[in-house]
């Protein structure tokens, strides 16, 4: 396979997660949000499946496996869930925007944890990301606190819900950096959330289930492709940083958040303010300069060189 061809894939995948949202609202809407989890992570389980087949996890570092398993179980379910019980399809975009956070969240995890050398461009690009996220929550772009605190106050449990899943996938992405040593144990990330998801439906839900009969095909289309876009965009995004242009990959995955907005409007058939764009870009500017802070000295290197630059 080609570099291009295979950045190409890696491509596919942050379209393949942009289109997350709107699918998985759309399909609460219908059968409700413990149901649409439910289906999400067992269909994308069983293609996991028949994509990588069963993970060897004996060669996998007992550490890495156990914490990393933990904070996948459960960022996953507080991000599905929190898209889930929005109220409002905007809302549900909007949520979305709050765990596009992580990409500058883990930038400063990084840090914490001594991965990176601290620049003043990560609190730069971290404070412009939390002001998109405030700007879009004043609805008219109107600056009060009393706004914003009244709009998150209309369905607290869901931006919570998407702020720690946001904190747990950068630390996620962290402990993978140091302690995954290449491998990449999916497939039993995505069977323990359905494991998980089906004991508490049986134990405390299943009266719920028969709902499973009577969905419609369009819906159960839905279903479908929410599957495949989130157990694909996993085996597409390892293509892309295993064989094509990580560097091309990484710098257009942190406008996610725009493509994500773009197609849940689209699929929920909503309309978004100006004041919601231009929160969303602010998030993502905010992102992108975490990133520039990583490669900061590469860049300035490449802008100008031949100077000195004293460390």
């Amino acid at each position: 396979m080609s570099k291009n061809l295979a950045t190409l894939i890696g491509l596919s995948a942050i379209l393949q997660w942009s289109s997350i949202v709107g699918l998985l609202k759309k399909i609460s809407f219908s059968i409700g949000p413990d149901l649409a989890v439910l289906m999400m992570y067992s269909l994308s389980t069983l293609l996991l499946l028949a994509v990588f087949g069963v993970p060897k996890l004996k060669t996998i570092p007992k550490f890495y496996l156990l914490s990393a398993a933990a904070l996948f179980l459960v960022y996953e379910i507080c991000f599905a869930y929190a898209v889930a019980l929005a109220q409002t399809a905007q809302q549900a975009i909007e949520i979305s925007l709050v765990n596009y956070l992580w990409p500058s969240m883990t930038i400063a995890m990084l840090i914490l944890f001594h991965e990176l050398k601290f620049h003043s461009l990560v609190v730069v690009g971290l404070s412009i990301s939390l002001a998109g996220i405030f700007y879009i929550q004043t609805g008219n772009g109107d600056i009060h606190l009393a706004t914003v605190i009244h709009n998150m106050q209309a369905n607290p449990t869901s931006y919570i819900l998407a702020f720690i899943g946001a904190s747990l996938w950068s630390l996620y992405c962290v402990f993978t950096k140091k302690y995954s040593q290449g491998h990449n144990p999916i497939v039993f990330f995505f069977a323990m959330v359905s494991v998980v998801l089906w004991s508490k439906t049986l134990l405390l839900d299943h009266e719920q289930l028969p709902q499973l009969l009577n969905i419609d095909l369009n819906i159960m289309l839905y279903m479908l492709l929410v599957s495949i876009v989130t157990g694909l965009g996993y085996a597409a995004w390892n293509i892309g940083i295993n064989q094509g242009n990580i560097a091309m990959l990484v710098a257009l995955s942190y406008f996610s958040p725009i493509f994500s907005s773009i197609i849940s409007m689209w699929v929920l058939n909503t309309s978004l303010s100006h004041t919601f764009w231009i929160g969303t870009m602010m998030v993502t500017l905010g992102s992108f300069i975490c990133w520039l802070s990583t490669n900061w000295d590469e860049i300035r290197d490449r802008l100008f060189p031949g100077k000195l630059y004293k460390t």
